[in-house]
């Protein structure tokens, strides 16, 4: 093994090394981030010169039909440096088709992996044919694993190193490099800590156990790429999300937050990645195994898509008390039996305990369970486990697979007023744009009306506009004076917004 420039260029590395380079720990002084302050902005990398040779294996990736993202080939030699087995490139599920109800599992596929992926590198690139994904999810996990068409050894000869999968979790405030390609970029590094671990939600998909960090610069195309130990190089994890850019609204799509006890908890600039520590558990031999015991990734269990309304408008009685609510989900699995765990910490899916009685299947999209829900506004979860068996316990990481359905209980009163922007389309007319926020402002809902402004009651319902797709805005004219604008909408359950007015043109 060719050690590369970088190795070479710092002084104080030590080298503990039986045959070639060996990354040490954080104690032997080697930093992978050449000094580069946590929290600075991303650095896009040159490699003509070798520098950066160590991260060749970092690419460009392309599943036909899934989104362009970044990922890592995976070092998956045996202890004999066997190298004969298929080149893996490890990713996010939801850039290589997964999702929340089906695995993907040693299934076909086309596309293309592009390594040397460098900004200066363009002309020397080194482009691979995607084969096959042998595992994409998004179900508890954000994660896949491509098979491209050459051997392991082959990427190797070609000057390809893989990296290594960590072995061991880091603690909290650890160093790390979020190393990958954006859309409209080539490879760059960013630097920061390693932060707390928080199950998160985005738009329907939940994330158990998801490792937090800082990095700046995290934007489309970074997902899937390895988020390392800054002092070995070795994939502790792999981005799958932020909140870097995504606005105000929570939980939904490019949105995501963390979820404690029912409360949706939304934190600013923030990255979560899938922890990559003992995936090569799920390896032997050299080759992609996910049945070993040890193997994290558990049993694929499959449910078919299942459609509904999934904000709930909370109801009070004539005392002023939130009347619970009945929520009935339908589900089907293709395991002939299932349990079913209503919670309001999504971790809870993944304790057996909990779980009811085991239920025959009756696999005509008849199944179903009924829960009520009591415990006032937020977030609830049925965790539904499917089983092979109708006795004895659960499988070792049945819980972890739960397919994981929501309810998302609203109650007024809507704290969050109307938002809203306002362009000048001409001299004399404005054009007034409402925004929504997830869940509580509906952006199909918003209604206005304009006038003089002493002639406005915008307490009055009388008079209201919907403001109508498909642009969704609407055009104000002051040709004849100044007006008053009234403007209100309600929350994604139908509870009402307070009301917003403004003057234009503003005074």
């Amino acid at each position: 093994m060719k050690c590369s420039s970088l190795q070479k260029s710092i002084a104080l590395t030590l080298l503990i090394s039986t045959s070639g380079c060996v990354t040490p720990d954080r104690t032997a002084t080697q930093d992978w981030g050449e000094g580069a302050a946590n929290l600075s902005p991303a650095q896009p990398l040159n490699n003509a010169a070798g520098r950066y040779d160590h991260w060749q294996a970092i690419a460009r990736v392309q599943v036909e039909d899934g989104a362009d993202c970044s990922g890592s080939l995976i070092d998956t030699r045996s202890a004999n440096d066997d190298r004969s087995g298929p080149a893996y490139v490890l990713t996010s599920g939801h850039c290589a088709k997964g999702d929340a109800d089906r695995y993907i599992e040693n299934a076909p596929a086309s596309g293309v992996v592009t390594f040397n992926y460098f900004q200066d590198t363009q002309h020397r690139q080194k482009p691979y044919p995607i084969t096959e994904i042998a595992w994409s999810t998004m179900r508890g996990i954000d994660i896949a694993i491509l098979k491209l068409d050459r051997s392991l050894g082959q990427l190797m000869s070609d000057g390809i190193t893989p990296l290594k999968l960590a072995t061991r979790p880091l603690a909290v405030d650890s160093d790390v490099l979020v190393v990958g390609a954006p859309m409209d970029g080539h490879v760059q590094r960013a630097a920061c800590l390693q932060e707390h671990s928080a199950d998160v939600f985005e738009a329907g998909w939940a994330w158990l156990g998801q490792l937090s960090n800082r990095c700046r610069d995290v934007r489309p195309g970074i997902s899937g790429s390895p988020v390392l130990n800054r002092y070995s190089n070795e994939i502790v994890a792999i981005v799958g999300t932020t909140t870097q850019g995504s606005g105000l609204s929570r939980c939904t799509r490019n949105a995501p937050c963390e979820v404690r006890n029912g409360d949706s908890i939304k934190i600013p600039e923030t990255n979560y990645a899938t922890s990559a520590v003992q995936l090569e558990q799920c390896f032997a031999a050299t080759r992609f195994e996910p049945k070993n015991s040890a193997c994290q990734l558990g049993r694929a269990t499959n449910f078919e898509h299942a459609f509904g309304d999934v904000y709930t408008r909370l109801i009070r009685d004539a005392n002023g008390e939130l009347i619970p609510v009945q929520w009935t989900q339908s589900f089907t699995s293709d395991q002939p039996f299932y349990r079913v765990k209503l919670v309001r910490t999504l971790a809870d899916c993944a304790l057996d305990v909990g779980y009811g009685p085991v239920q025959p299947s009756r696999g005509d999209g008849s199944d179903s369970s009924s829960q009520e829900l009591r415990e006032g506004p937020g977030l609830y979860f049925m965790c539904v486990v499917g089983q092979p068996h109708n006795a004895g316990p659960a499988q070792r990481w049945d819980g972890r697979n739960a397919r994981i359905y929501y309810r998302w209980a609203l109650a007024e009163p809507v704290k969050t007023p109307p938002t809203y922007r306002v362009l000048e389309s001409t001299k004399d007319e404005f054009t007034v744009k409402p925004i929504g926020i997830t869940p509580d402002l509906d952006v199909s809902h918003y209604q206005y009306k304009s006038g003089e402004p002493g002639a406005v009651d915008c307490q009055d319902s009388d008079g209201y506009t919907l403001v109508r797709p498909p642009l969704l805005d609407f055009q104000v004219s002051v040709e004849d004076g100044p007006k008053k604008v009234c403007l209100k909408t309600t929350d994604m359950a139908g509870n009402p917004s307070p009301i917003t007015d403004f003057a234009l043109p503003d005074q």
